[in-house]
């Protein structure tokens, strides 16, 4: 069972649970929380997600830039949500 996903902006929660019930393992979204917009998702942290969110922060408001990304631990998967793409966590939420 999908815990509540409380801490998700509801603009990226169906991305999410889509992603989750596709074990899309090593998603990773950016997100504009000022302007509640998905701007893109990658599997991994590439190369090409580096550049969109590098350019995300210098065309918007580089504060309001999150990274998410979902990954799998065993038999559980993790939502952990970034401040910035250098790693800084805030929330990580979990599924069972």
């Amino acid at each position: 069972m999908i815990e509540p996903l409380d801490e998700i902006p509801e603009y990226i929660e169906q991305e999410v649970r889509g992603r989750i019930g596709a074990s899309g393992s090593g998603s990773t979204l950016v997100v504009d929380d000022d302007k509640g917009e998905f701007i893109v998702g990658y599997t991994g942290f590439t190369d090409a997600l580096s550049r969109e969110y590098k350019q995300a922060c210098d065309n918007r408001n580089e504060d309001a830039i999150k990274v998410y990304q979902i990954s799998t631990d065993g038999t559980k998967v993790k939502v952990t949500r970034y401040q910035s793409a250098k790693g800084r966590e805030v929330e990580q939420i979990w599924r069972e």
